[in-house]
């Protein structure tokens, strides 16, 4: 939620697309819970495919934006709370994906590996954020932000085509 404040607030791409992330991993979240449901009819494909159409919506969403601020030099502000909030992140979701890794791995559940997958594309996009805001934060290079929220799309076309 904080990341989707600072990300409209300081128009930064890559913060911004950190922000949406978090709710598909949400939503990823709650269709691995619906698929470990003894009462849920949801299955591992379906789930799988939903998860996997979630990246593809960011993908759509990076080139969009990033391609309208760069175009139209619609500059990022710098944001030290953007730095701040993907610190955090990088030391919450390391072990998160890591133990969501190992049960999914133990369990066999291609439900639980998708979204774990989905958890360390957060924690690389968190890498990415502290790139990109943090350069524009240190040096008013502002293109580094929406040029960082781009060097996810080549991960997440390979998580989509994994899970389709």
């Amino acid at each position: 939620m904080f990341a989707l404040y600072f990300g409209i607030n300081e128009n930064s791409t890559s913060l911004l697309s950190f922000g949406i992330d978090s709710f598909i991993e949400i939503f990823a979240s709650t269709i691995a819970l619906l698929g470990l449901s003894i009462k849920s009819n949801l299955s591992e494909k379906f789930a799988e495919k939903l998860i996997a159409y979630s990246f593809l919506l960011l993908v759509v969403f990076i080139l969009f934006k990033s391609t309208y601020d760069m175009i139209n030099s619609y500059r990022p502000e710098p944001s030290f709370y953007g730095i701040l909030i993907a610190i955090v992140s990088i030391l919450v979701e390391g072990p998160l994906a890591y133990k969501k890794l190992k049960i999914g791995k133990e369990s066999n559940n291609s439900i639980i590996i998708a979204e774990a997958k989905e958890t360390l594309f957060c924690l690389n996009l968190s890498v990415l954020v502290i790139v990109g805001v943090g350069v524009n934060y240190l040096t008013n290079l502002w293109y580094f932000d929406p040029v960082a929220a781009l060097l996810m799309i080549p991960w997440l076309l390979y998580e989509f085509n994994q899970h389709r």
